[in-house]
């Protein structure tokens, strides 16, 4: 199996295994991952005990040997594969690629990307290489919560799973607050607040194997502004404009700075747009802000 590591994750994942090892219970990673299999049966010879199925040194063509002195023992005629559907409404075995927040958060107990999933079985002819009809693709009860290394899984689903997770490691964006007017204001004066934190996509990164574009859209906007008081919602602001404004009552040093929640979206090797699970959030660093009182003058002419 390829190993794929994604440092900006900070996590070494592992590529699914290949579409042969679904083909050939011949292959010790089969076994590995669908022990329950009838394929994967332990069978015994004058020499020991031996997984059919599993790569051993006495394994020859479709035969495996039992080790020093064991007799060969013939793989059977048929072996199984599997489809995979995340457990999201209109998947089908066929159309696997959609992510949707219930298939993620109903696993999250299980691990980093794991995702609950429907599972489709065949039993495939080793002569021929059809899928025997009857019975066809068969639709195993309940669902499955499975990570990335397990074989045979839609690559959306399994990235759309990590990202779930990783989303908020990915954002580096955290905007910055500028205050008009810069630097000073005045008790009971109305400042005005922006940030330039927009939509942008990141560079593309590696999982699984994949490109993976990303693209951050921030959802909303909350203002703190350094003397307890805040502003949830209140948009990106503009400058020049008090879109966002507070007016403050006491003097002094205040450091207002905005929270910012994301959303985002993601394709995988210039696919279709899929949304990301969940949302994150970033916080902009303080801006040092000074607030005097105003004093009336009397002037002679």
């Amino acid at each position: 199996m390829a190993l794929v590591v994604a440092p900006f994750l900070g996590l070494a994942l592992t590529m699914p295994v290949s579409a042969e090892v679904l083909a050939d219970p011949g292959s010790g990673e089969f076994c590995k991952i669908h022990k329950a299999d009838p394929s994967c049966v332990t069978a015994s010879g004058a020499g020991g005990s031996f997984e059919v199925g599993a790569v051993d040194a006495g394994q020859s063509g479709d035969h495996a040997g039992g080790g020093s002195g064991g007799r060969p023992v013939a793989l059977s005629g048929t072996y199984n594969v599997y489809d995979y559907a995340a457990t999201c409404t209109g998947n089908t075995r066929l159309g696997a690629g959609a992510l949707c927040g219930s298939a993620v958060d109903s696993c999250a107990a299980s691990g980093v990307g794991f995702i609950s999933y429907w599972r489709w079985k065949a039993t495939v002819s080793r002569a021929t290489g059809e899928v025997l009809d009857p019975p066809g693709w068969v639709q195993s009860p309940g669902a499955y919560c499975l990570g990335p290394s397990e074989a045979g899984l839609p690559p959306v689903a399994v990235i759309g799973g990590i990202l779930a997770d990783e989303f908020k490691n990915l954002l580096v964006l955290k905007g910055t607050v500028t205050v008009e007017p810069r630097g000073t204001t005045l008790v009971n004066y109305e400042t005005g607040y922006s940030t330039e934190a927009a939509r942008y996509v990141l560079n593309p990164v590696q999982i699984l194997g994949r490109s993976v574009t990303v693209t951050a859209i921030p959802q909303s906007y909350d203002w703190y502004f350094g003397d307890g008081t805040r502003e949830l919602n209140g948009g990106a602001g503009r400058q020049g404009t008090q879109d966002v404004s507070h007016s403050y009552r006491d003097t002094g040093k205040v450091g207002p700075y905005v929270v910012i929640t994301w959303r985002g979206t993601f394709t995988v090797d210039g696919g279709a747009t899929q949304d990301v699970i969940g949302t994150a959030q970033t916080t902009s660093p303080a801006t040092p802000l000074q607030v005097k009182q105003a004093r009336a003058e009397l002037v002679s002419r």
